[in-house]
Order: structure tokens, then sequence, then C-alpha cells
């Protein structure tokens, strides 16, 4: 997320209705980024406003969005992280005085930063949230670790710390490591609390695309429809039965690789027969995939200040509704929220463009701001 932080060439009027490529920048990974973005706030949103009864009708609600996240999770973040591994691979045999402030000075600042402001909102509004600490005492741990919802942004840091300083190294080697680090923290068996794990367990994802950047763009440089469906069908199967099954712990360790490189094989594929078929369709997200870093920090504290009054408002509403009626109401409410709160984490960065708060979305201190706010 943090490479949208750096401004695309803005491409000509009428790009957008051919968007396999925009300037010099390949368009499939900005609308798979979009995806992913959408993806992690529709799961945020569903589990806040559903799962966690925040909406007086929630319950015996359908479980519709319980299922489905299941069903996603192996493609959000492994995606996004080896679409960031991707963007970063140019960069690991670049001077350290080049990389070290926009790859890792700049992503724990912004963790430390909305991890602040996400606790002092959460402090103001009476409302825990996901994104910061419950207490001030745990601020300080928060600040030096990975256990909010804002982890991505530490791990964005240390994992380039990490592809840089194993740069001579023969590619497989780190992401062999990695790989084994994955499956131990699927067992269960590593300390550390909050979303610790993730980072331990997205590490490969992020070392795949840095240290394998020609075949990420190999499978990447045409359509592959049959790919799609055949490996998508597989993927589908897997996960359905391993739902029905409740397989041990270790076998669900062992099951978790392989499930999630197929997802990001299959994400990476559908991206590409999204922009290259649908170009009115995806130019949307390929504006979206450029803008991701201020959804991802602020959609926990917009979501913050809606819950409540969401409550009140929907409660009353929708709370007699015939079941039928209410079920389709459940399926549907989280969308409509999910596309309210992005659109609101947008507007707020625009904003924060326009009245010298750029500082928001970027270290300051390297010259001219370099985060684009959209027209």
């Amino acid at each position: 997320m943090a490479d949208d932080v750096v401004a695309a060439r803005v491409a000509p009027a009428g790009a957008a209705a051919v968007p396999t490529r925009v300037g010099t920048r390949a368009a499939w990974p900005d609308a798979a980024k979009a995806a992913c973005i959408l993806l992690v706030v529709l799961g945020h949103v569903a589990y806040l406003l559903l799962d966690l009864g925040q909406v007086p009708w929630a319950a015996g609600a359908p479980p519709v969005w319980n299922d489905l996240d299941v069903f996603l999770r192996p493609l959000r973040m492994p995606l996004f992280f080896a679409i960031s591994g991707l963007f970063a691979a140019a960069a690991l045999d670049r001077p350290w005085r080049v990389t070290l402030r926009p790859r890792v000075g700049q992503n724990l600042y912004l963790h430390v930063l909305w991890l602040l402001v996400g606790f002092v909102v959460s402090a103001a509004v009476a409302v825990p949230t996901f994104m910061a600490p419950r207490a001030l005492r745990e601020v300080p741990a928060a600040t030096a670790t990975a256990s909010t919802g804002l982890w991505y942004l530490y791990a964005l840091a240390v994992y380039f710390l990490l592809a840089r300083l194993t740069r001579t190294w023969p590619a497989g080697l780190p992401v062999a490591l990695a790989a084994a680090a994955a499956v131990v923290s699927f067992c269960g068996v590593l300390p550390g609390a909050g979303d610790t794990h993730s980072v331990v367990e997205n590490l490969v994802w992020f070392l795949a695309g840095a240290r394998f950047p020609r075949a990420v763009r190999a499978l990447a440089s045409r359509e592959r429809p049959l790919l799609v469906v055949g490996l998508g069908a597989v993927l589908v199967a897997v996960l359905v039965a391993a739902r029905l099954a409740h397989p041990d712990v270790v076998l669900a360790a062992l099951l978790e690789l392989p499930t999630r490189a197929a997802a990001v094989v299959v994400g990476v594929c559908l991206a590409v027969l999204l922009t290259r078929r649908l170009p009115r369709l995806s130019a949307p997200l390929l504006r979206l995939g450029r803008r991701t870093l201020p959804v991802y920090v602020l959609h926990g504290v917009v979501l913050l200040l809606v819950q409540r009054p969401l409550a009140a408002v929907t409660g009353p509403l929708v709370g007699r509704l015939p079941h039928p009626a209410l079920a389709v109401v459940v399926v549907l409410y989280p969308l409509l929220v999910t596309a309210g709160t992005v659109w609101s984490c947008l507007a707020a960065q625009t904003l924060a463009g326009r009245i010298g708060a750029g500082w928001l979305f970027a270290l300051p201190g390297g010259g001219r701001s370099r985060v684009r706010a959209a027209p």
C-alpha cells in the first residue's frame, strides 16, 4: 500500500479505456491492489457490524460473510504482499541512502502515527478498535510490534529490510526459509499476540514477488482463462473440503501455503483478464489501486466513528423486517458501508492534501510531498 504514496505518472486523457498499461506501469497490479483493499475493508466492516453485533438486527443473521471471509482469506494479504514485493524488486540493489527512507522510514512512521490517531479517536468515542491498543500502557509495545490492524505497514518495513539484506543469497533460499517459518506459525506454536503471526506468515509472498519478479510478470504476460477456471475450481474444492472436514492443526498448516499460492496465481490472472477484457469496468479499480494507503490507514478510524450512529439509525429501520427481507439487507449492508467508508477515506486524503496535511500520509522532511490527491 505504501507503494501508492509515490505518485504515478498521469496517463493521457482517455487512457483508462485501454488500461493494460498506464504510463510506464502495468495496470493489473493496481486492479489487484484495489480488489484486495476492498476485501480488507469489507472483512472489517462485516466483522464489526455483524459478527460483533454492532447493529441490533444482526442477531440470527445468515453467516454468509463469515463463510466468504474463509474463502477470501488466502487471497487478500498474500496477493497484496506479492505485488508489494514485485514493486520493491528494483529497489533491492539500490543504495541504502536511496531506499531506507521511502521503504522503511516512511512505513514505520505511518505505522506509529496512525496507531496513535486510532488510540486517541478510540478513547474519545469510547469504542474499542482493532487499529490501536485499548490502554495507554499498551501503546509503547504496540508501536514496536505488529499487534494491531496496522501491521501491514510494520511488515512492509521489516520485509524490505530482510529482502535487502538477503539480496545476494540464492533467490530460492530466503523464500524457502520464509515458507518454513509460515508453516510453523500456522501450527500455532509461535509466541505473540494480535497480528504478529500475520507478519511471519506473509513474508514468503513479499519475498516471492521481490526475488522472482520475472516469474510474476511472465504469469501476467498474457490472458490465462483456463488456468483461472481450472485452478480456481481446485482451490474452491480444497477450501470447501477443509471447511467441512476440520483437519487437524498440522494438516491445516501444511495446506495453507499451497492454497494461498494458488489464490495468488488466480488473483494475478483474474486481474490481467479484468484489465484487458473489461477496461471500462476496471478503470475505477486502477484509480483506487494507486490510493490504497489512505484507505488502509483511515478505514478503521471511519468505522470507529460510524459504528454507533449506524446502529442507532439502521436498527429501528430494518429490525422488524420479515426474515427474507432481513437476509437481503444483511447481505447488502456491508457492501454499502464498505463503499461509503472507502469514499470517505479518499475524500479525507484529498482534503488533507489541500489544507497542507500531507504529513498524515507521507513522512515529512523529504522535500515536496509525493502524495497525489485525486481530482
